[in-house]
């Protein structure tokens, strides 16, 4: 499935803002990004598919956006 990326805070050091990339799921999609971009390997990733942010692997469907963002904390 061909899914559209965005990237945000830290992430666009190593990732472009926004690109396009084919993968079934989340599982291939971080395996191909971490082997592309090492440094990836070594973080801590929060996803959202189709703004839902996920704990588990999702299969994509055709155009599903997909948000990575570095772990984030408030209050």
């Amino acid at each position: 499935m061909k899914v559209h990326v965005k990237t945000f805070g830290s992430l666009t050091d190593i990732l472009a803002k926004e690109f396009y990339i084919t993968a079934n799921d989340t599982t291939e999609l971080l395996a191909t990004l971490s082997r592309d971009h090492a440094e990836l390997a070594q973080r801590s990733l929060l996803i959202a598919v189709n703004n839902t942010i996920i704990k588990t692997a999702v299969t994509f469907h055709e155009n599903d956006i997909v948000a990575l963002m570095p772990p984030y904390s408030g209050g």
